[in-house]
């Protein structure tokens, strides 16, 4: 391939990048990558890709780099190794501050285990400052919300747990509180809506298709009774791989 050649292709792949990285037609924006995927394969395979981007504006150049497939990568590892030290230090910092809980759990059906054990524990209720309907729409929802998180995945049986989340929309204190009847509700209009994926267990660090979120439908009941100094659920939970029963008691540090 002679340099006319080579030039031939750097002009044509700096036209399509312009187009794929400046326009904001989504299919002439496709059209353009088609384009310079074309080219960049024919140039790599002839003079390799490094000429293509020198014929770029910097600009436009370092878009091109920042989004190669390594160079993405590269960042999302780092940006996840970043998340896994605030992490980390966040749950050190709740036991050293005695922000912890005693989880009481016991999972029956796809999985089967049992543990006792103390966990960093974040407690938060939270009260809208509006508590009435307005243009229509449903009063705001208060909550309670218990995260428990472990440094690392704990066996539990044939699984393990990484963090169990309990959340109890239209929460007023102390009492029992019947998840399923509470969602028919938010789906009625009755009270504000809310989303079951903030009921979860996690057996791996990172929330995939292996966490269980809370199954609403499901028969035998869905409810967590809320003491003043601890929570007691019967949660029926479903993930993309199999379903179980977690119940259990939370009980928060310092409670008698």
């Amino acid at each position: 391939m002679g340099w006319k050649d080579v030039a031939r292709l750097a002009s044509g792949w700096a036209e399509a990048k312009k187009d794929e990285l400046l326009t904001a037609d989504r299919r002439t924006r496709e059209d353009a990558r088609f384009r310079a995927d074309a080219i960049r394969e024919q140039a790599e395979a002839e003079v390799g890709s490094s000429v293509l981007e020198r014929v770029l504006p910097p600009e436009l150049a370092d878009r091109v780099t920042r989004a190669r497939p390594e160079n993405v990568a590269a960042r999302e590892a780092e940006a996840a190794e970043r998340e896994e030290r605030d992490r980390l230090a966040r749950l050190a910092a709740s036991s050293e501050s005695g922000a912890t809980a005693e989880l009481t759990l016991s999972v029956t059906g796809g999985e089967q285990g049992s543990i006792i054990v103390t966990l960093p524990c974040q407690r938060v209720e939270e009260r809208p400052e509006r508590t009435d309907a307005a243009d229509g729409e449903t009063a705001p929802l208060s909550w309670l919300r218990v995260l428990l998180e472990t440094v690392t995945p704990v066996p539990v049986g044939t699984t393990t747990l990484a963090a169990l989340s309990v959340a109890v929309p239209a929460f007023t204190g102390p009492g029992r509180y019947d998840l399923a009847d509470l969602h028919r509700r938010g789906e009625a209009g009755e009270i504000g809506w809310w989303e079951p994926f903030e009921v979860y267990l996690s057996p791996v660090a990172e929330s995939d298709e292996s966490t269980w979120y809370v199954d609403v439908l499901a028969e035998g009941g869905v409810v967590v009774e809320v003491g003043p100094g601890s929570l007691t659920f019967d949660l029926p939970l479903a993930s993309a791989l199999s379903s179980i029963r977690a119940t259990g008691t939370i009980r928060w540090a310092g409670a008698d």
